[in-house]
């Protein structure tokens, strides 16, 4: 994709130049699937989860949330991170985030939380989002929950959140690899886009993965030799 934006940086050529199949692409079997706008750039070989619990986009899909959340760790394209003012901690049921992450999230959409001082098994239910401010602060939004985000997450370990992908802790789950890079658009004008999900009869290298972890490993049952990834 050229002159396409990537998080606010201006791309001047393609977006992903690393090559996904080591098989033939036309042999894998694979999705057709919609995945909701507010994520920029997309890259071919993002692991991608399906919302579970959504008032209105439950069945789309969204980039993977790794199980370890490092602090400012950018590649993992469906975080936001946490700002300041309403800084967690304060046992509230507001959160905030910038105002182009905002448009990632949805009334209705069910959230996680968590930072990178936190194990997989400790991140927190937020649950279902009931309402989206994007007004009282031209630079970030507050978003309202359904449930406290306590002071086990905090902004200086990267307190983030994400769409769940799985109804239990790491509240993430892993479903497949995004066949190509899908331009999802940044802010309030962001569409979204359609894409394909490979499930399998493909084999990939790893090195071109985004997102990938011992926990989407674990989930897709892949097998491993050295730089390649085989699905079945």
């Amino acid at each position: 994709m050229y002159g396409s934006q990537l998080y606010g940086t201006v791309l001047t050529g393609q977006s992903d130049i690393r090559a996904l199949f080591k098989s033939r692409p036309e042999d894998a079997f694979v999705k057709d699937i919609s995945i909701p706008g507010g994520y920029g750039v997309i890259p071919g070989g993002t692991v991608l989860g399906i919302i579970t619990e959504s008032t209105n986009r439950k069945g789309y899909y969204v980039p993977y949330t790794s199980e370890v959340l490092e602090a400012g760790l950018t590649t993992l394209f469906g975080l936001a991170y946490l700002t300041s003012p309403g800084p967690p901690g304060l046992n509230s049921t507001t959160i905030y985030v910038t105002m182009a992450d905002s448009y990632k999230f949805a009334v209705g959409d069910h959230l996680g939380a968590g930072d990178s001082a936190l194990d997989n098994t400790s991140a927190i239910d937020l649950g279902a989002i009931t309402a989206i401010d994007r007004t009282t602060y031209t630079h970030i939004a507050a978003i309202t929950v359904t449930n406290i985000l306590t002071s086990a997450v905090t902004l200086a370990q990267g307190g983030c959140v994400w769409i769940q992908t799985a109804t239990a802790a790491p509240f993430s789950y892993a479903k497949g690899f995004l066949n190509g890079a899908i331009d999802t658009g940044i802010g309030a004008n962001a569409k979204g886009g359609s894409g394909g999900l490979i499930l399998g009869n493909a084999v990939l290298y790893k090195g071109a993965l985004y997102g990938y972890d011992t926990g989407a490993y674990t989930d897709l049952g892949n097998v491993e030799d050295g730089n390649l990834i085989y699905l079945k």
